[in-house]
Order: structure tokens, then C-alpha cells, then sequence
């Protein structure tokens, strides 16, 4: 149910269209002067606020009061005023007012302009979340697609990119990663790290230590009894695949 402030000028008169507005679904909170209205609007957050002072400089102080404030900036504010002066309904609107209604005035006219500014609220809100959404959605497929590593190379950043990595080696908390260009780059990244990271249809882990990118296999050789190594391109030294991985190696390649 959603909360109306109106903030009122004149504690012996009632507010005229408060059953009105509570017949029709609103909870309406009525408060006496612009002193205790603003500190009721800032702490209670109402949803529409309805200013009925009868004093144009306390309207237009109010107003101002409202949208400098940031708890009530974003509230829409409707000011009722016994003053028909453009100048003056001017002055309100560009202070902030959301609308401006001169006396007197008949509830068809209070409602619609109350129904038309909530459902702007709800518009926006929605827009909003349908932002967020998408936004998330979009970090979310990006992170997916991720394609490369940034590394810190002394007080530079250099990307690398996936496809360029031709092995990696563990270095206990660290690990070495060998690119097509020669290049061997110390990261502090441990091999359960990049196992997580590395897209699986490319890399694979040939032993605890050791993750080759398969773009780059050159060739595999029988070592021993049970025994593999791998030789990569354009690296001479063979690595050898572990008995653990042994057989992942023999179904990704029947060896």
C-alpha cells in the first residue's frame, strides 16, 4: 500500500481529500508545518508527498528543502497552492515540484496527477532493473569468454593472450608460463588455478605439474613401460606424462 506525506499548514483545518485518498487504497500520514514534515519525509521515505502550506515563501522553502536533500530528492512532490500566479508555479516547478495544483481543486484532478507520478516511479524502476539485469548478464558472458590472463610484469601489465600460451609449469604458489614467442613469464597463479581457467577443449593437464596448450603438440613418444612424453612446438626438452593422466592422454589422442 503506498504512503502519501502531506505536510499541511493550518493544525484546526483537516486535509479535504484524505479519505478520499484512503478510500482508494492510499495510507495518508498528515503532518502539521514545514519543520516536522521534512524530518517525517526524510526518516519515513514516504512514496508521493503533498505539500499544502497556504504560504508561497514556506511552499517554495520546502520544496527547496526536499530536493536538496537526498533522502527525498527522488520522491515525487506535489504541491497544492491557493496562489493561480504563473510566476509563482514556475518558481515551485523549478524548485523541484512534480506538479502544481491551484485551489480548488477536485480529487479527480489529485488523483490522476498522484496515479501519474507513481506510475512514472514504477516506469523508471523497472527500466532500471531491466539495466541491471542486462548489465549483469553482460559481465556474466563476458566472464564467460574470458580469452586471456593479465600479468604484472615488474610495474607493466601485459596480456596474454590464451591461444598464445604453449605450456605451463608449477613453481609451488606459482607457475611458469611459456608463450609461442619464447617468452617465460613467473605468475602467481597455481596450476588448480589455471586448470579453472584455461578453456578445457584446448589445455590439458599431463601431469601435477604440467598443463600443455594442445594447439601446440608436435608429437607424443612411448618412454618406457606405461611411459609418455609429449613434445611440444618450437621446445625441444619432451615433457613427460604421469601415470595419472596417462590414460585421459590415451583417449584424448589413442595413443
Amino acid at each position: 500500500m503506498k504512503k502519501i506525506l502531506l505536510i499541511h499548514g493550518k493544525p484546526e483545518q483537516n486535509f479535504e481529500f484524505q479519505n478520499v485518498l484512503e478510500s482508494v487504497g492510499f495510507n495518508t500520514y498528515i503532518t502539521v508545518g514545514e519543520t516536522d514534515g521534512l524530518k517525517i519525509a526524510d526518516r519515513y521515505a514516504p512514496d508521493i508527498m503533498i505539500c499544502d502550506l497556504d504560504n508561497n515563501e514556506k511552499e517554495l522553502g520546502v520544496i527547496k528543502k526536499l530536493n536538496e536533500n537526498s533522502s527525498t530528492e527522488g520522491i515525487p512532490l506535489l504541491v497544492i497552492t491557493s496562489t493561480p500566479n504563473n510566476a509563482h508555479v514556475r518558481a515551485a516547478m523549478e524548485l523541484g515540484a512534480d506538479d502544481v495544483l491551484v485551489k480548488p481543486i477536485n480529487y479527480e484532478s489529485l488523483l490522476r496527477s498522484i496515479k501519474k507520478r507513481l506510475r512514472k516511479i514504477e516506469v523508471i524502476s523497472a527500466r532500471l532493473t531491466d539495466k541491471i539485469i542486462s548489465t549483469e548478464n553482460a559481465f556474466s558472458n563476458q566472464s564467460k569468454k574470458i580469452d586471456h590472463i593479465l600479468v604484472k610484469i615488474g610495474t607493466n601489465l601485459k596480456l596474454i593472450e590464451f591461444s598464445r600460451i604453449v605450456c605451463i609449469s608449477a613453481l609451488k604458489e606459482y607457475s611458469k608460463v611459456t608463450t609461442d614467442e619464447g617468452c617465460k613469464i613467473i605468475v602467481r597463479k597455481s596450476i588448480r588455478n589455471w586448470v579453472e581457467t584455461l578453456p578445457a577443449k584446448d589445455f590439458l593437464r599431463i601431469h601435477r605439474a604440467t598443463i600443455v596448450n594442445m594447439l601446440f603438440l608436435d608429437k607424443i613418444e612411448k618412454a618406457g613401460f606405461r611411459s609418455y612424453n609429449v613434445y611440444l612446438k618450437n621446445i625441444s626438452t619432451p615433457f613427460p606424462i604421469s601415470q595419472r593422466y596417462g590414460n585421459i592422454m590415451k583417449k584424448t589422442f589413442s595413443v
